[in-house]
């Protein structure tokens, strides 16, 4: 694959622009709740939701009430836990899918495996579990044979290996799918959408995107599907910032 250019500015009476949020719009932490804002993004994203004709939202892994906490006072267009919770327009009551029950005894299976003093950390979303490995790139191997053993012989779930993550998730549940219901939507409907992302759970987007005339952009180092790179976070707020001009 070519090396991938920087991507253009956005059009703001053209483009939807959907970002995610960890390892994007903000740097990774060993704990998830540990992350710090870049400075000035609450301004950012106000003014590019201003000048977007509010066709801006968040698409991210977390859930939205973890989101909204680190953006509080402001709220977001947003989908949590890839889709599993959708906030149409801001300050509207979020929309939360019911979790597969197959969930549940993966849950357990994985209680069983990882105790308090686990090197490895499960974090239980509701919908979705995740084993981190960041303080442990030696556990890497076990995380996913854990994630791998708890979902076995099981119907709807699947396993998706991130930045220093294993995840459990529903099977038809990705950012994708939950962009496009987005775009099903007013201010994003009839617009052409504009993914930003850093991990392979962002791959569903990048090409969601592509397919409706859009581009995604690829942050960090990787084989995408996205059009576009930017290096790193701090990159993806200059050309935000430059975007909110």
């Amino acid at each position: 694959m070519g090396e991938l250019g920087e991507p253009p500015l956005l059009d703001h009476e053209r483009h939807a622009l959907f970002l995610d949020f960890d390892g994007t719009l903000v740097g990774f932490a060993d704990d998830p709740e540990g992350i710090e804002l870049e400075p000035g993004t609450l301004q950012r994203l106000k003014a590019l939701q201003t000048s977007q004709g509010g066709a801006l939202a968040l698409i991210s892994g977390r859930a939205l009430a973890s989101i909204d906490r680190f953006l509080a006072p402001f709220t977001f267009p947003a989908a949590g836990v890839h889709g599993q919770e959708l906030r149409f327009h801001p300050g509207e009551s979020v929309e939360a899918a019911p979790p597969p029950a197959a969930i549940e005894v993966a849950r357990e299976r994985l209680g069983l495996e990882i105790g308090a003093h686990d090197p490895l950390r499960l974090e239980d979303k509701g919908a979705a579990l995740v084993i981190h490995y960041r303080t442990a790139p030696h556990e890497e191997e076990r995380a996913l044979e854990l994630a791998e053993a708890a979902i076995a012989g099981l119907d709807g779930l699947r396993l998706v290996k991130g930045h220093a993550i294993a995840e459990i998730r529903p099977q038809n549940v990705h950012k994708g799918k939950a962009i496009e219901r987005l775009m099903a939507r007013s201010p994003f409907a009839e617009r052409a959408p504009v993914f930003v992302g850093d991990d392979t759970t962002d791959e569903d987007g990048f090409r969601f995107v592509a397919s409706r005339g859009g581009f995604g952009v690829k942050v960090g180092e990787g084989e995408t599907a996205a059009s576009y790179r930017l290096a790193d976070v701090p990159a993806v707020h200059r050309w935000l910032q430059e975007a909110a001009r």
